[in-house]
């Protein structure tokens, strides 16, 4: 039976960061870190999760500034995926304090769209820890450039930044988010007709459950700062000790096979999965679990063939 670490634990302005934390036993060996993609709580993962511990590692699920169980960004300055990188370091080191876990040289992450770019930020801060890390439907730049094209998304977020202002937006965000948590099924099948939802109803449900807690602020700040910024420089890094899997659909609006496929050549295990959109982890959950399994298959037999050298 796995122990389980529930917690809070404060961000560089003080902001409680919420994590849940499993040691499966004694012997239980590295920590992977399960991070989340915008708009959601980890419901998308736990089933990545509950299959990390049931081979006998750690995991560690934790909510970002504005979602979930965490509280509300008290600095908005700090919305960023450099900060959420921070805030998850932060909950590693008090889940493997608290447990007793060795993390040294053992780090595994596993995210989900905008969690890419937090993941990769998690690189930067500690290279050396990391083991693997795959990306599920995930891009690690410019967020907005799939959806409506680069000039398109720099015209969208200058009449957010300059001409409507970041607060007057977050407000028309915050509508439209109490507007999908209060008719989800209509939101649910208009995503579906329009092709950016394959799963079915029941599948989904969480996401918009969650909605009525999402902070709209932070939501709009994450946008931007997804927008404006990136991590390719870490994916691209020709001296990276640590395995790389991407994992994408073709049927991805928020990052489309035209986008993805300049990622291939960083990346240790590329893969596009056809029928697959942002929502894969519901409608395709088996197929990628499957997926991720190979993954971390290979990274332990690369970092085995490394130990042999």
């Amino acid at each position: 039976m796995a122990r389980e670490f529930p917690g809070r634990v404060p961000g560089e302005d003080g902001t409680l960061i919420a994590y849940r934390g499993r040691r499966p036993g004694a012997r239980a060996s590295g920590v992977t870190v399960f991070v989340n993609g915008l708009s959601n709580e980890n419901f998308q993962l736990v089933r990545l999760a509950d299959e990390c511990v049931a081979r006998g590692r750690c995991a560690l699920e934790f909510d970002f500034r504005g979602h979930g169980c965490s509280e509300n960004p008290r600095d908005y300055a700090l919305v960023s995926a450099k900060a959420f990188a921070k805030d998850a370091w932060a909950c590693v080191d008090e889940f493997c304090s608290r447990s007793g876990v060795e993390r040294e040289r053992d780090v595994d992450l596993v995210s989900y769209s905008y969690g890419t770019q937090v993941a990769l930020e998690m690189i930067r801060c500690r290279p050396a820890v990391i083991r693997c890390h795959v990306s599920l439907l995930g891009t690690p730049e410019r967020i907005l450039d799939g959806l409506v094209g680069r000039r398109g998304a720099d015209v969208v977020v200058s009449i957010a930044k300059r001409v409507v202002g970041l607060k007057a937006t977050s407000a028309v965000v915050g509508a439209s988010l109490r507007f999908a948590a209060t008719f989800p099924r209509f939101v649910w099948a208009l995503s579906r007709v329009l092709g950016y939802l394959k799963s079915s109803y029941a599948a989904f449900a969480p996401f918009f459950a969650h909605l009525s807690r999402l902070d709209a602020e932070c939501w709009v700040h994450c946008v931007v700062d997804g927008h404006e910024n990136g991590a390719m420089d870490v994916l691209k890094d020709a001296n990276r000790t640590w395995y790389c899997g991407m994992i994408e659909g073709d049927c991805d609006f928020a990052a489309p096979r035209r986008v993805v496929r300049s990622w291939e050549r960083y990346c240790d295990f590329f893969v596009i999965l056809p029928g697959v959109a942002h929502d894969g982890l519901r409608s395709h959950g088996d197929e990628i679990a499957a997926l991720v399994r190979d993954v971390f298959e290979r990274a332990e037999a690369s970092k085995a063939s490394s130990s042999n050298m």
